[in-house]
């Protein structure tokens, strides 16, 4: 009987040699790799938009009968003359610039406007003024815009330009007329 469990026990012991050399792949591999996740995400905003609501108007001014004078529009689109017989018209209907940005609610953006603006007599007997330009947007270079980020509606904010001048007795009678530029970049 000790032949018959000598010769059984190489058969099992056969058989774990067979098992192990089976199983030996996994675990060599298990020592020399691994595998995890990670997260990704991403935020889809809307563009950026500025829109000139309404346009900068002085109004009509009468230059002074002698040296100079200033007509200044405040952001309010209240407007004062100043100078020797310079008036505005009471025609006039003085304005300020007003200017909506629209884009994803809670964004920072810069904001530039510019600070002159040269405006050009259409007339013939031509001529510039330059117009220094003021704002109510409270703020350059970390303007917010309201709303919440993903909301249905953009958020927005609202600002208005004023600006002066400065007008000599000589300054030519005309038409004059220029444009402002406005430009908003996402942060």
């Amino acid at each position: 009987m000790e032949a018959r469990t000598t010769s059984m026990s190489k058969v099992y012991a056969g058989a774990a040699s067979i098992a192990f050399v089976l199983c030996a792949p996994h675990a060599a591999l298990a020592g020399t790799s691994d595998s995890t996740t990670g997260d990704l995400t991403g935020t889809i905003i809307r563009p950026i938009l500025v829109t000139a609501n309404q346009g900068m108007q002085f109004g009509t001014i009468v230059r002074p009968s002698s040296g100079s004078g200033v007509v200044t529009l405040s952001n309010a689109g209240v407007l004062t003359v100043t100078g020797t017989g310079a008036i505005a018209l009471p025609s006039s209907v003085p304005r300020a610039a007003m200017f909506t940005v629209a884009g994803e609610g809670q964004q920072s953006f810069t904001l530039t406007i510019d600070s002159t603006v040269t405006l050009t007599n259409t007339a013939p007997s031509g001529g510039t003024l330059s117009v220094s330009t003021t704002n109510d947007a409270a703020c350059t270079t970390l303007c917010s815009l309201s709303g919440t980020l993903g909301n249905a509606v953009s958020g927005t904010l609202v600002f208005h330009v004023g600006g002066s001048l400065a007008i000599l007795s000589t300054t030519h009678s005309g038409a004059y007329s220029g444009t402002i530029n406005v430009l908003v970049t996402y942060n």
